[in-house]
């Protein structure tokens, strides 16, 4: 049986929802980092697919380092015309050729993952009319592609998550989803949504900024009525998941209707003007931006999922965060960190930790055991983890 280094201790200081300010911040689908995101790790997706088909195994890569550089719209009431492209700039480093020579068509896996990415992501844009995408991505070093091979950690890091989400993190997270899933089909909105919420004790304020369709919008007052309809339909749906606050939910407050500056768009992202993006300035693992949280600061999206610890220690500390919540009666907050060490299995990082509340407010030795069990269960189905990470079912950003 394997013997892993696992630490359980009780979380002190103030929780969360007591304290008197709370700030949480989530980039939807269609912001240019959360594009960027998206676009690395389906490119990982997809060219783990071709090596596994192709090859018969997952080759090492981490195209981790895609650039996103705004374009440029002229966009206006009833109308939108681009003027400059977006340029998405996918780098990072793979395998390109096997070492008895067979080739790998890098470039082209990653441009036509990165365009299929638009496509069954974002409404309006259309990466072959509105985007040009290069791939600059180059070899891996040998010592990483060794560590892949050996199926160890490549790096020395560490990964952390914590679960469950407060309730100003639930409401922020569910709000951004239900506008960019379900809202987008009701009003001419874009998916380049971003919700700041803001917690002072017991009140909830909600910053939406929500880009329009210019085309679908004729004049200002169509604009107005429309801004108007989706701030009611938000607000309706995050006093629901919000018990015991009060909650304001305010809309585009930049704008200045009077000179014309409202938030219209093209394409639905700020991309397509003024926006630059990269991997790794959004959302973490947990959904959400949350600085009075414990965070990495590692990018999972594009990273490999056979070795590289950015990516599955981060994803593993959210699932065990969870397991531990679900699965242990006692524990009502989990806050999970592991650490690796380059070269050394990764079901035996060099310490794997868990910070907890329980609903007594002690941790008593069987709970400590349950937890420990908890953790060890997920650090032994690394396989496991690497399968789901490879099918796309569980969301990194």
């Amino acid at each position: 049986m394997t013997h892993r280094n696992i630490v359980v201790h009780e979380a002190k200081g103030t929780w969360i929802e007591d304290r008197p300010v709370e700030i949480v911040e989530r980039k939807g689908i269609g912001h240019p980092d959360s594009i960027c995101d998206g676009i690395a790790e389906r490119i990982s997706v997809e060219y783990t697919k071709w090596c596994k088909q192709n090859l018969g195994a997952a080759l090492h890569h981490n195209f981790d380092k895609v650039q996103l550089v705004a374009g440029d719209v002229a966009a206006g009431y009833g109308s939108a015309e681009m003027l400059k492209p977006i340029r998405i700039q996918i780098a990072g480093r793979g395998t390109p050729q096997t070492p008895d020579g067979r080739k790998v068509p890098m470039d082209t896996i990653a441009i036509e993952a990165a365009k299929a990415h638009i496509r069954e992501t974002l409404k309006y844009l259309d990466p072959d009319k509105h985007c040009v995408i290069d791939c600059y991505a180059g070899r891996g070093a040998s010592e990483l592609i060794h560590a892949v091979e050996e199926i160890t950690a490549n790096d020395t890091s560490f990964g952390t998550a914590h679960w469950p989400r407060s309730v100003l993190e639930n409401a922020v997270y569910e709000t951004c989803e239900y506008i960019t899933g379900k809202l987008i089909n009701q009003f001419p909105l874009g998916e380049d949504v971003k919700v700041m919420g803001m917690r002072q004790d017991k009140d909830i304020v909600l910053t939406c900024a929500i880009p329009f369709i210019a085309e679908k919008i004729a004049n200002v007052e169509a604009y107005r009525e429309a801004k108007q309809a989706v701030q009611q339909a938000v607000q309706t749906f995050a006093d629901g998941i919000t018990p015991g606050h009060t909650l304001r939910v305010d809309v585009n407050t930049a704008d200045d209707e009077a000179a014309g500056a409202v938030y219209l768009t093209l394409t639905g992202t700020s991309a397509e003007c003024g926006d630059d993006g990269a991997v790794g300035r959004g959302n973490r693992v947990t959904g959400v931006i949350a600085p009075f949280r414990a965070a990495s600061l590692e990018a999972a999206p594009g990273k490999n999922p056979i070795s590289h610890v950015g990516k599955l220690y981060n994803v593993l500390s959210l699932l065990a965060a969870q397991a531990i919540v679900d699965q242990v009666d006692a524990v009502k907050f989990a806050q999970v960190y592991i650490l690796s060490q380059i070269g050394k299995p990764l079901d035996q990082p060099l310490v794997a930790t868990a910070t907890v509340s329980t609903e007594n407010g002690h941790v008593d030795p069987d709970v400590e055991a349950e937890i420990i069990q908890v953790i060890d269960a997920q650090l032994a189905d690394m396989v496991g983890l690497r399968e789901k990470l490879e099918r796309m079912e569980i969301p990194l950003y």
